[in-house]
């Protein structure tokens, strides 16, 4: 803006000090220079703002995360439902959603348990403090949510929680529901060779 408002000066500058002077064809060069100034200013002015559009997306992403965390707490359950789902959509960079997520898998709605049970898996190694919760959330209700976490423990998949994990999953292939089972078995299959010990189970799972 300032560099607009320095050459609308100048040319009005121009136009005063030699205006009775100026032939029709020194007119012309003038406005054309003029035009080109005001085109050159405006291309310029339109990539700083690319470059600032940039930055502010950096700083929105951290602000949508804080926005969904608040949200997890709202006394509308759609706007909770919303809040869970969208930050595992987010995925490794909502770890600071972490201890809310925890929170939410006490939820009094199962849509709203079930999501945040998801986005922790797909936070992944960062979500690694979930597990005890997790692990108590197994013994949820709903055969969809101990689906859910069966999967989400595999993901995490840190070191220090598959060997909590491992045991939990162990107990899970024992559950009635069959889809629950399964997952329970992807989940140990994701973990590998460090669930070894869920292979008489396992084999158990398959008579």
């Amino acid at each position: 803006m300032g560099l607009i408002l320095y050459f609308t000066y100048r040319l009005k500058y121009k136009q005063t000090k030699y205006g009775e002077n100026m032939t029709e064809t020194s007119s012309k060069s003038v406005l054309r220079s003029t035009t080109i100034m005001f085109l050159f200013v405006g291309l310029v002015g339109i990539w700083m703002g690319g470059c600032q559009t940039q930055e502010q997306n950096v700083d929105t992403q951290e602000q949508k995360i804080e926005r969904l965390i608040k949200q997890l707490q709202d006394q509308n359950k759609d706007v909770r439902i919303y809040a869970a789902f969208a930050l595992g959509m987010i995925g490794e960079e909502a770890i600071d959603a972490v201890s809310a997520l925890i929170q939410a898998l006490q939820d009094q709605n199962p849509e709203v348990r079930g999501d945040a049970v998801q986005a922790l898996g797909s936070i992944g190694s960062g979500a690694e403090d979930a597990v005890p919760a997790l692990i108590q959330t197994l013994q949820d209700q709903d055969p969809s949510i101990r689906q859910s976490v069966a999967l989400a423990l595999g993901q995490i998949g840190t070191p220090e929680a598959i060997k909590v994990a491992v045991l939990a999953l162990i107990q899970t292939l024992q559950d009635q529901d069959a889809e629950v089972r399964g997952d329970a078995v992807q989940a140990l299959g994701k973990i590998g060779a460090e669930a070894k010990d869920a292979v008489p189970a396992l084999i158990q799972t398959l008579k």
